[in-house]
């Protein structure tokens, strides 16, 4: 589980991937997100790959890779920044 500091226990997650549109409105709830949270989140969970990627037109989805091979994929397009932090969350702790 994650505790209060935003820190991951390692061994559960092993990577976040994030696709997004680097303009659509759909996208902007996730880029003010990381915009905001990224160097807290990394600083945090230094060791966990963390892959931010845009493109254009993109359906905006958040795809969390456990150990073991499980992958869960959320779309997340349309979400407002609070509402993609609390999926994020969610998502951390397995």
């Amino acid at each position: 589980r994650a505790s209060g500091s935003g820190a991951i226990p390692m061994g559960v997650l092993t990577e976040l991937r994030v696709a997004m549109c680097q303009t659509s409105p759909a996208s902007k709830g996730i880029r003010d997100f990381w915009k905001k949270q990224y160097s807290a989140i990394k600083s945090a969970n230094s060791s966990l790959p963390i892959l931010l990627r845009e493109s254009q037109g993109i359906q905006a989805k958040l795809t969390a890779a456990y150990q073991g091979g499980k992958e869960t994929v959320v779309v997340v397009d349309g979400l407002s920044e609070a509402e993609f932090g609390a999926k994020l969350e969610s998502l951390m702790k397995g």
